[in-house]
């Protein structure tokens, strides 16, 4: 089990630091008067999902006891009853966890209002906890707030979000907010020695505060990073936990190419999932599978010696030479180009981890391409039409309106363009596969073809073929990684001039 999981709090007392936090939750709960529906608020591994678990067990703990102690012990929840066990384990049927960032919208809203309704399976209430509520649409905000307003008494709600400034003010209104703050560099080395003593890692304390600090306030990364080093053979000591940090980055990003020269999707999204668990941060392995990839298009243009090899161990760079051999020059052309893209998309991206998952299934898709034979000359007259120009035009309404029912479609409409136009129908040009399948799925073409259909005036149907990218030299020869100022400039000219060709 990580030690993310074995170590998690499992009462309030466990949790290190907030305080206020606990101090609300044990004075409203000691004084039966826990609100219907709180907002955790916090930054990322500050343990606002943690808590509210414990919440959930407290409020539906079978010890009876325990409540009569907690006035002068606290020794609550018991977490040896049934209840308090399933909790744990995740199997409590009355524990419903929603991830917002993949159930956004308003049907799985209006779902949870139908379950709501049925008693609990076998505890006093049931509690949903509804992570990263901030990436809910407006409808599905809206039809959240009829069940916030009219809870029913077996019910109580815990909203998690990273992001407060974007929760609806009529939400704000009708929940408790309780703030979680990051973690100090003293409380993230309390959490670190405690677990070292009981695995008994022998790290120096300098090398836990580096530890500390590179955690950068959340308690979830810190005990990450702990746990990558667990297996170090001897004392860690600060040299030793800088060499072993850099060499974990390079074998975890080698292993993923591995992975994703297979070219296969599923088992490359699963593996991202799997590190997404251990609170993996995307732009750094975006950046790692780049700064690697980018090592392995020299080597292939025989700089190898002189550019990559200075920087790395005999051994590194001996794997490297191997994994060389698993990518076509052609392939990684065409991965980096894809990551850069990416990691463009990155800073706008509503799901954090959505850029690079959409890079994955274009890195592995068929590279296959449909052949437009519509003669040149009639493709120019079309791309001239009233109805192109309407539609460039109206591009801003168009999104708008997308937005709120399909915030996915709507970003790849940012990177398609209209190909032609005829009385009948518009022909999207779009640049991998993959999105061409998403604009085919039956219903994101309804929701595109009832707007396309409004602003045209006339009923609209909608077709895509898939645009030729041919590599570029001086693409190649410019591949770098960028900083983050640089980043964020291009990935801003990109997103603001985004046209309708």
């Amino acid at each position: 089990m990580t030690f993310y999981l074995k170590y998690r709090p499992q009462t309030l007392d466990e949790i290190t630091g907030q305080d206020v936090v606990k101090k609300a939750l044990q004075s409203s709960f000691q004084d039966h008067k826990l609100s219907h529906a709180y907002l955790f608020a916090g930054p990322r591994g500050s343990g606002k999902t943690s808590t509210a678990r414990i919440l959930a067990k407290m409020v539906n703990c079978e010890s009876q006891e325990s409540r009569v102690k907690s006035q002068e012990s606290r020794d609550y929840p018991c977490n040896k009853c049934s209840t308090c066990i399933s909790i744990t384990d995740g199997s409590n049927l009355d524990l419903i966890e929603i991830d917002a960032a993949s159930n956004r919208g308003i049907e799985d809203i209006r779902s949870l209002r139908e379950k709501i309704k049925l008693a609990p399976t076998s505890g006093k209430k049931k509690v949903y906890i509804i992570d990263e509520v901030h990436m809910l649409t407006t409808d599905a905000f809206n039809a959240l707030l009829k069940t916030l307003e009219e809870p029913p008494g077996h019910a109580l709600f815990v909203l998690a979000t990273t992001e407060p400034g974007k929760i609806p003010s009529t939400i704000l209104s009708r929940v408790q907010k309780l703030d979680f703050k990051m973690a100090t560099i003293e409380q993230l080395l309390q959490v670190l020695e405690k677990i070292s003593q009981k695995e008994k890692i022998d790290i120096d304390r300098e090398a836990l505060q580096i530890l500390a600090k590179k955690a950068e306030g959340s308690f979830r990364d810190g005990v990450k990073l702990l746990d990558q080093l667990s297996s170090f053979k001897g004392k860690i000591t600060v040299k030793s936990l800088k060499e072993t940090l850099k060499a974990t980055q390079f074998d975890d990003t080698k292993v993923f190419l591995q992975i994703l020269a297979g070219r296969s999707a599923k088992d490359s999204l699963l593996h991202l999932s799997k590190q997404m668990e251990y609170g993996l941060d995307v732009k750094e392995l975006l950046l790692s599978l780049m700064e690697v990839l980018r090592n392995l298009l020299l080597i292939k243009n025989e700089l190898g010696d002189q550019l990559v090899k200075p920087n790395l161990t005999d051994d590194q760079y001996e794997e490297l030479l191997k994994l060389a051999d698993s990518f076509s020059h052609q392939d990684l052309v065409s991965d980096l180009d894809i990551l850069q893209k990416a990691l463009e998309q990155l800073k706008f991206a509503v799901i954090t981890s959505l850029p690079l998952e959409l890079a994955i299934v274009d890195i592995c898709g068929p590279q296959e391409k449909i052949v437009k034979d519509e003669p040149k000359k009639t493709v120019e007259i079309l791309n001239n039409s009233p109805d192109i120009a309407k539609l460039q035009e109206k591009w801003t309404f168009v999104l708008e309106t997308i937005r709120p029912y399909n915030f996915s479609l709507e970003a790849l409409l940012r990177s398609s363009s209209i190909f032609s136009c005829s009385d009948s129908e518009v022909v999207m040009e779009v640049p991998y596969s993959f999105h061409q399948r998403i604009l085919e799925a039956p219903k994101n073409r309804d929701l595109l073809e009832s707007v396309f259909s409004d602003v045209l005036g006339r009923q609209i149907r909608v077709t895509t073929i898939l645009g030729n990218r041919p590599a570029r030299k001086e693409d190649v020869a410019n591949i770098e990684v960028a900083a983050d100022d640089e980043i964020i400039r291009v990935a801003s000219e990109i997103f603001n001039s985004d046209t309708v060709n």
